[in-house]
């Protein structure tokens, strides 16, 4: 479509140029809040309460769903929806929208917040420390973070789990509020990555909260989107973080221009092209 597209205000998807101008608002009438938006075939797909809406370019067509759909990827050449719902989490994945989704009900105690996909595998985390995979979206393993490292990483509430070229990245807060990441090359066996930073003045430990994760593939790093409008770089030097403040209550969602530069969304209606760091 030759656009950047995110979750608006009050229900809407945004449309921007590549050039960081907002184009279009597609408005959807069922919606108020939308919770993710991803490409599948050739549409965008809007994540919301009790719905997909799905938009061609001309139109939006509504597909129910029965609870909150969460966190959207595509893995296979299917749409994997990410749904909380009074009955627990279940994952609906679509070959495609107009077809029935297949159901699959996930043996976890959380609230799924995130889901991403490589070529491997799809994967996805809640806010109780759970990670779970799978290479079929038939076959489903859960790792209870928790529980595994009880007693040697503090216990952990998961917000988002990124791809990287090499390895994946979940990123939340502990049960005291500080913010943490863990990096892994399989998803089984995770390692605690350090996020502090240096400035004029000394160095610092990460204080914002971790919202999402973005790989940044030209720069071979993650990009944590935190509160208070931070964006923080986390490369592959463990000493090589870098703290950058932009002018936004909260960063919801982060895109690559042509240029290579970030075009960051945030809260209130603010957008810009921010150069990379």
């Amino acid at each position: 479509m030759g656009w950047f597209a995110a979750a608006g205000e009050s229900g809407k998807i945004d449309l921007f140029s590549p050039e960081g101008k907002l184009e279009k608002s597609v408005e959807l009438p069922s919606a108020t809040v939308i919770n993710d938006v991803y490409v599948f075939r050739n549409c965008l797909v809007a994540a919301a309460d009790g719905l997909l809406a799905v938009y061609d370019g001309e139109g939006v067509k509504e597909v129910p769903i029965d609870g909150q759909a969460v966190s959207l990827a595509v893995f296979k050449d299917r749409l994997v929806v990410g749904v909380n719902a009074g009955n627990g989490v279940s994952l609906l994945c679509f070959s495609t929208l107009e077809d029935a989704p297949q159901e699959r009900p996930l043996a976890v105690k959380g609230a799924l917040t995130a889901l991403t996909a490589s070529l491997q595998s799809c994967c996805g985390v809640t806010d109780q420390g759970e990670i779970f995979r799978s290479s079929d979206l038939e076959n489903w393993s859960v790792l209870d973070f928790n529980s595994q490292y009880e007693g040697f990483y503090p216990r952990m509430s998961f917000s988002d789990i990124e791809t990287g070229m090499e390895n994946l990245a979940v990123i939340g807060t502990t049960d005291t509020g500080v913010p943490a990441m863990f990096i892994s090359s399989q998803g089984t066996v995770w390692s605690y990555r350090e996020l502090s930073y240096s400035a004029s003045r000394g160095t610092y430990n990460l204080e914002e909260e971790p919202l999402s994760a973005v790989y940044d593939y030209l720069g071979d790093q993650y990009l944590l989107l935190c509160s208070g409008g931070v964006i923080f770089s986390v490369p592959a030097c463990a000493h090589c973080n870098k703290f950058q403040r932009i002018n936004a209550n909260e960063i919801k969602s982060l895109a690559f221009t042509y240029q290579g530069d970030y075009f960051v969304i945030g809260s209130d209606n603010f957008s810009a092209v921010v150069p990379r760091n």
